[in-house]
């Protein structure tokens, strides 16, 4: 009895075992399926990777060659001596799954382990990365400590002098604006305007026809108004208004 029952518990676990198996079986199998699929596209995203590579490193030549202290520059070269090597080896290894170089081409047993050659490969990008990074950081800092530096060594500059003022401006008469004369009112203007003109004396005349020599006029508003009181035609006004008001008064009951 003992043995039949310690049988059965050994089918068993036999059998949970057997299932455990098949479960992980079938996600390694789903796994470098999706891979085997997917292989195509990714493997040409790391040709871009590594041919971009070329191009920074030529850039970060020229960068280096930028910097004036030595100390920096030999960190700034050892730096680029890693990142380059680690693009080469990530060429090297692209070649080692590909048929033919600069091709996107895989090989039968690459392309199915592609699960496994895919995962060495993105650890040499991420590498490759954390390296361009850290180069980065560091010529950011060389660039900021050179700009600091020139700032402190160079003075400011003091501000520019007033302009002087030279001898054709002090020649230059003052501005001076002449003041407008006051308006008279309308009355007065039409009065003034419809004047007779005043008659030019000669010698001549002021021998053979002696007359009185009429007084200066009077300046200002005083004299507008002399002049008005004196004036004929005011006169002739003032006889028809007088004459119209004693008709008026006529021919009233």
């Amino acid at each position: 009895m003992a043995e039949f029952n310690l049988l059965q518990w050994t089918i068993i676990l036999i059998l949970i075992a057997v299932i455990l198996s098949l479960i992980v079986l079938v996600q390694i199998i789903s796994s470098y399926t999706a891979a085997y699929q997917a292989a195509p596209l990714e493997i040409a995203t790391f040709l871009d990777t590594a041919d971009f590579s070329v191009q920074e490193n030529e850039s970060y030549d020229r960068d280096v060659a930028k910097v004036q202290r030595l100390d920096d520059k030999i960190r700034l070269t050892r730096l680029l001596r890693e990142i380059q090597k680690t693009g080469d080896d990530l060429r090297e290894d692209i070649n080692g799954v590909v048929i033919e170089e600069d091709t996107t081409k895989l090989k039968t047993s690459a392309r199915l382990l592609w699960a496994s050659k895919r995962s060495r490969l993105e650890d040499r990008v991420r590498r490759l990365d954390m390296l361009r990074m850290r180069f980065l950081v560091v010529y950011m800092g060389v660039v900021a400590s050179q700009t600091s530096t020139t700032t402190h060594e160079k003075p400011s500059a003091p501000p520019p002098p007033p302009p002087l003022h030279t001898a054709r401006d002090l020649e230059k008469p003052p501005v001076f604006r002449t003041p407008t004369r006051p308006a008279l009112p309308r009355g007065l203007m039409e009065g003034i305007i419809n004047r007779p003109p005043l008659r030019s004396l000669t010698t001549q005349a002021l021998v053979n026809h002696p007359e009185p020599i009429p007084k200066p006029s009077r300046k200002g508003w005083a004299g507008v108004v002399q002049e008005l009181q004196t004036s004929p035609k005011m006169h002739q006004r003032h006889a028809s208004i007088e004459r119209a008001m004693s008709r008026s008064y006529s021919k009233s009951p």
